[in-house]
């Protein structure tokens, strides 16, 4: 079983010759793929068979200098040194640097890390910082790098793959340019499919994207049991939502395709959306916000309340906020528009 994804690293951002890996998420890809586990993002158990195929991609991967691993989020293992210290040799021979960043109190010991800071594992560095009053340690082989703002980093960095990704598309049929739903003319479009097909850049992102959610506070732990219900208004973020719900938790409430303003909901059936439940609402891109508002419409028409919105892509069309917080991994606006020359039109 280990084998079908044995080659892929799933959390890997690559930038300036630096491999940064979120271990947290290739654990909860690992559970999420062999063992259905119902944990999922809130996982904090490191298992020897991630660290393993952790340690055989970064062999594959050329013209590398430093590799940056992120243990935020772990707390236990069970006897899994070996691996670790296989990683840690193989960077020191081939002269690259390593970092072992916001390790847990309970992980480093069970992980028995301190062996690493001896000659037989290459005299690693390290230094402790607090967060949120929980002590943490880093363990480095050159320069210990500022992880106080490392998640900002990363969803930065994460930002950048998706610009160099080239997910938007240009629409050659110019009857298929015009939105229904908005009564604009949209040329280009964000080929999902790209997005959803491209392995490197989708689990990761959903995870982000629960990551945010959660810091947000729109997805609560795992032991409160009133927890929000995950929709989508169209097939294109079914997909989105059947993993993001699986990694977050939730629960789907509805599998249909909203479709444009001028429909008549007829087939839904009363009851879906429940007073009492909170909804997120999820979906490639948020622009002019009509498929959304339609969607948070039917929601509160059952007296069920609409907590935000989640997208890959939130264009900022103006600057009024939406009613709804809206969390996005990649924010398009004016400023970073020039390389992917995104467009709303009409005949004016």
């Amino acid at each position: 079983m280990n084998l079908i994804f044995s080659t892929m690293l799933y959390s890997k951002i690559i930038q300036e010759n630096t491999l940064y890996i979120l271990l947290h998420a290739e654990q909860v890809y690992q559970n999420f793929r062999l063992f259905n586990d119902k944990l999922s993002y809130f996982t904090s158990e490191l298992t020897r068979d991630t660290i393993e195929r952790v340690g055989n991609k970064i062999k594959q991967i050329n013209d590398i200098r430093s590799i940056i691993i992120d243990c935020y989020e772990l707390d236990d293992n069970r006897n899994s040194f070996s691996e670790l210290s296989a990683i840690t040799n193989y960077c020191i021979e081939n002269q690259i640097n390593i970092s072992l960043i916001r390790v847990s109190e309970s992980l480093y010991g069970k992980l028995q890390m301190h062996k690493l800071k001896t000659d037989d594992y290459g005299n690693l560095k390290e230094s402790q910082k607090r967060i949120d009053n929980i002590s943490y340690f880093n363990l480095f082989s050159d320069v210990v790098i500022n992880i106080d703002s490392f998640d900002d980093n990363i969803y930065n960095l994460y930002s950048n793959t998706l610009l160099q990704k080239k997910l938007f598309a240009e629409d050659r049929v110019v009857e298929k340019q015009y939105s229904e739903s908005s009564n604009v003319i949209l040329p280009k479009y964000l080929n999902i499919k790209r997005f959803i097909e491209d392995k490197e850049i989708s689990f990761i992102g959903l995870y982000l994207l629960c990551k945010k959610a959660i810091k947000k506070k729109l997805i609560p732990d795992l032991k409160v049991d009133d927890r929000p219900i995950i929709v989508f208004p169209s097939i294109t973020a079914s997909y989105l939502a059947s993993i993001f719900a699986k990694i977050a938790c939730c629960d789907i409430a509805y599998r249909d395709h909203i479709g444009p303003k001028n429909k008549i909901y007829r087939t839904i059936q009363k009851g879906v959306f429940k007073e009492s439940e909170k909804h997120l609402i999820i979906c490639d891109v948020v622009c002019m916000g009509t498929e959304i508002q339609i969607t948070k419409n039917i929601i509160e028409h059952e007296g069920a309340k609409v907590e935000g919105v989640l997208s890959i892509i939130e264009v900022k069309v103006t600057d009024k906020t939406p009613n709804n917080k809206v969390i996005s991994l990649f924010i398009l606006n004016k400023e970073n528009n020039n390389g992917i020359d995104y467009q709303i039109k009409t005949n004016f």
